[in-house]
């Protein structure tokens, strides 16, 4: 049975708990910048910017909830090698969205100034965020971690 002495949930991996909400708000954000380049309406941009913030707060939580679930796995479990790379993906998530967060405080006018740096860098997130769901899918459905 799966339990952790730090989480508060005995027999449950909290980490699949977290993740929606790092994604979700990510994924506005970015639709939030599309709708703000589409419709030049500056409460979408404002709304992007607070989604990031949110993302990355979100983020910060799965990572450390995910961090404390990985321990239930012994050091020798091959799945070890799956995980290692959901982790790369999601501290690559952790990075870019961090990047957009400060491309934008450090430069008020990021889509109009550096407009394509800023997307480039939302785009690669989109892609960390494909890259660690897919993985964390692998883990759960394919690799049976977390289930009992």
């Amino acid at each position: 049975m799966f339990s952790s002495p730090l989480l508060p949930i005995p027999g449950y991996p909290v980490h699949p708990m977290t993740v929606h909400f790092p994604i979700a708000f990510y994924l506005l954000g970015v639709l939030l910048t599309m709708a703000y380049l589409w419709r030049g309406q500056t409460d979408y941009e404002r709304f992007a910017y607070w989604s990031f913030i949110l993302s990355w707060l979100a983020a910060l939580v799965a990572s450390l909830t995910g961090l404390i679930d990985q321990n239930q796995l012994e050091l020798a479990d091959p799945r070890r090698d799956t995980v290692n790379s959901h982790i790369t993906a999601g501290v690559a998530l952790l990075i870019l969205n961090g990047l957009v967060l400060y491309m934008r405080f450090r430069w008020p006018d990021v889509l109009t100034s550096r407009r394509w740096p800023y997307l480039g860098l939302m785009a690669l997130g989109v892609a960390a965020v494909l890259v660690a769901n897919w993985l964390g899918g692998e883990l759960v459905y394919r690799l049976g971690v977390g289930i009992q």
